[in-house]
């Protein structure tokens, strides 16, 4: 199997990321009407059309009649050095209100599109103006130390972009096959094959090496790992439906959680204590009833 370049990123950093992303994914959700479940890139740069003033140019190195016309909207075509060609995926420039977004369209259709949301990453999150920054996206080659940042995490987003982590999730538990996937996302192998890599270490909780393993059995179609993959996602997801904070109503408000309630409860006089439980019982709401009973019978233990 030939081998996919991947570079690890550290967690923080990735949760930061996903974290920006899902808040730009149900921004874009809202506005369009869309799940974020059924967000592909089109609708992502619909939105960004939408909402910013984008000029995007397509380039390469000799002339051609093709542009992506059902990408973006408007979009330009210019013929670069042939140098400038075979190093460059992307470029994004601010120019007074207008920004300019220029992709190389030699590459393939999947590349484009992942360049694309690069790009508008940069220009959602990155404050381009305020950096003074042309970003530009490289083939090949080291970007500097001060760049190198804005790069991983433009990577990453746009990574999560392209395939959300509800769809991701919504079509390991349907059983679908890593080639029946990418064609479900439209992703290339490579890229599908780093977010899977990211899921799995950086969501799931896996080591690399267990990620790995499991996307090359993905791979190879192998339906064990396709069926541990599914039982990995929704036990991650029974977990969190199970964690999700439980509001407790009192007279003096809300709590969202137990602990938080407890604590407030403790520093309640008994008789304030029997105030809450009246206060429960017409309310009829049994936990707070549970737990202003427990905590009189400590109390009273204690005197």
């Amino acid at each position: 199997m030939k081998k996919v370049e991947y570079r690890v990123v550290d967690s923080n950093v990735y949760k930061k990321c996903l974290n920006l992303a899902n808040e730009l994914l149900n921004q874009i959700s809202a506005q369009s009407q869309i799940p974020v479940s059924k967000i592909f890139p089109k609708d992502i740069i619909l939105y960004f059309e939408s909402n910013y003033d984008i000029n995007f140019s397509f380039f390469e190195s000799q002339k051609n009649e093709i542009i992506y016309k059902d990408l973006v909207q408007n979009p330009d075509f210019i013929i670069l050095d042939d140098s400038l060609v075979n190093r460059t995926s992307g470029l994004t420039m601010p120019k007074k209100e207008r920004t300019l977004i220029f992709i190389n369209q030699s590459m393939p259709l999947t590349r484009i599109k992942f360049t694309i949301l690069h790009e508008l990453t940069h220009l959602h999150f990155h404050k381009l103006e305020d950096n003074k920054k042309v970003f530009t996206s490289k083939f090949s080659g080291k970007y500097s130390d001060d760049v190198l940042p804005f790069e991983d995490e433009a990577n990453i987003i746009a990574s999560l972009l392209f395939c959300s982590t509800q769809k991701l999730e919504m079509l390991l538990t349907r059983n679908y096959s890593f080639d029946k996937i990418r064609v479900a996302t439209g992703m290339s192998i490579k890229g599908l094959h780093s977010r899977l890599l990211n899921y799995l270490h950086h969501i799931i909780g896996l080591n690399n090496s267990k990620a790995l393993e499991l996307v090359l059995k993905l791979r190879d179609d192998d339906y064990k790992s396709i069926n541990e993959i599914k039982y990995l996602v929704n036990r991650k997801n029974n977990k969190l439906r199970q964690s999700k904070a439980i509001s407790i109503k009192t007279s003096f408000g809300n709590f969202n959680d137990k602990n938080s309630c407890i604590i407030f409860l403790k520093n309640l006089s008994n008789e304030e204590l029997i105030n809450e439980l009246d206060y429960a019982h017409s309310t009829k709401n049994q936990t707070l009833e549970l737990l202003v009973m427990n905590e009189f019978y400590l109390k009273s233990s204690t005197i």
